[in-house]
């Protein structure tokens, strides 16, 4: 059986309900369900209620061009007793059965076509089932051997429920994991991430595995510096004096502001106040191939705006200055000046000389070598080696080298 088959569809405004609201984000609200009408294409009959397969006037059964349509003016909605008589399900709307031999349209659960005689196997939806002879119909006698029938759910509500299947088990190999990691959508994606993980982490370790080989000394620098330091007799300024310092001059000077509420003002404007609201727009009337139709009221949202004067007090604030004392002032101190250098490329390696003046002073002294080794295929990797060992990597010299992928880690004599 074919479900929810329209076969026409109108629409009107109700004039009563005009300016009708409701909450907002409502769409359509169901009104009820209503008999459809049709017109004989035999004998021209119009109005013929959805229920009546056959037309009363010419005796023609309905056939599958003939569509059923709302009636006009003000319709009266079937109550469930009216529609389980017709045999509509108004939660389903099936077709109308029809005769695969004569191509009649009959009323859904017939089982015998009472135009051309022919058995119907699909009865479409049924109501009531005859407790002898098990035939399911929508009439209280039974067509079949005339037993009073029975309503489906009272025939059968002492029937044994269906057995729950059991719940699909995963694959045994899976069954020691936690419930939620057994679903595929959660598993696949935390391996994807695990493996690029384990990538990762392998491809770390095995960059940073020591590699041996033999290398040549391609490069040499070397750098010694001095710090001098030299006594001065300085000018500053600032909010405190130090000890020993010889006083210039002082005064008060503003050193912060502090925020104060002086009072209140009024301030005055409009404010926008929204809401939104459905309102009735029309009522939409849909026609199904089982004769009856139902009918929604369709509801679109308005936005309503205002706007209303308001008044509120706020605050005033003043900021209030803070004043502290500022000196400026001579002071005796040791400062850093251009310290001593000397740099090389080679492997003889000095101290700088350094003239001190009678106010100058010698601090800490500071060195940096670095050997550069070249593989045979052209990669360098820096060493650096006491400043003392220097002389003992001459360019041009053969070292075997212990790496990693950044720099040398320990050298040997080539054997």
């Amino acid at each position: 059986m074919v479900k929810k088959r329209v076969v026409s569809q109108t629409s009107y405004v109700d004039s009563s309900k005009t300016g009708q609201k409701k909450a907002a984000g409502t769409g359509k609200v169901y009104q009820g369900t209503f008999e459809a009408q049709w017109t004989c294409s035999s004998c021209g009959r119009t109005g013929i209620p959805g229920r009546l397969k056959r037309c009363p006037s010419c005796g023609n059964p309905k056939d599958a061009g003939e569509q059923y349509e709302a009636p006009a003016g003000k319709v009266e909605y079937l109550t469930p007793e009216a529609l389980k008589a017709m045999g509509v399900d108004p939660t389903q709307h099936l077709s109308d059965e029809e005769c695969g031999y004569c191509g009649a349209k009959l009323k859904p659960g017939t089982q015998k076509c009472p135009n051309c005689g022919a058995a119907l196997g699909d009865v479409g939806y049924t109501t009531r089932v005859c407790p002898s002879c098990g035939r399911e119909s929508n009439d209280e006698k039974c067509p079949n051997c005339g037993a009073t029938t029975e309503e489906k759910l009272v025939a059968h509500r002492h029937a044994e429920p269906p057995k729950p299947q059991p719940a699909k088990q995963p694959p045994a190999w899976l069954r020691w994991l936690p419930p939620f990691l057994q679903k595929p959508q959660v598993l696949i994606p935390l391996l994807l991430i695990l493996g690029l993980a384990c990538f990762c982490t392998i491809s770390g370790i095995i960059a940073s595995i020591p590699r041996t080989e033999i290398a040549t000394v391609t490069d040499i620098a070397w750098e010694r510096s001095i710090a001098i330091q030299e006594y001065q007799y300085n000018e500053h300024e600032d909010w405190t004096l130090p000890a020993g310092a010889d006083l210039i001059s002082q005064e008060e000077r503003i050193a912060s502001y502090n925020q104060v509420q002086v009072g209140t003002e009024q301030e005055c404007g409009y404010e926008e106040s929204c809401t939104t609201e459905s309102v009735y727009d029309h009522t939409e009337q849909t026609c199904y191939d089982d004769g009856t139709c139902d009918e929604h009221d369709v509801y679109r949202d308005e936005q309503s705006c205002t706007d209303e004067y308001v008044c509120d007090d706020v605050p005033v604030y003043e900021d209030v200055p803070v004043y502290k004392t500022w000196y400026t002032y001579n002071i005796w101190e040791w400062v850093d000046v251009e310290p001593a250098v000397a740099r090389g490329s080679d492997t003889d390696v000095y101290w700088p000389e350094v003239h001190l003046k009678d106010n100058q002073s010698e601090g800490a002294r500071t060195e940096s070598c670095t050997v550069t080794f070249t593989n045979a295929k052209g990669d360098t990797y820096p060493y650096r080696p006491s400043c003392d060992e220097l002389r003992n990597y001459p360019r041009g010299s053969k070292w075997k080298i212990e790496r990693d992928s950044n720099e040398v880690l320990k050298v040997e004599p080539q054997g």
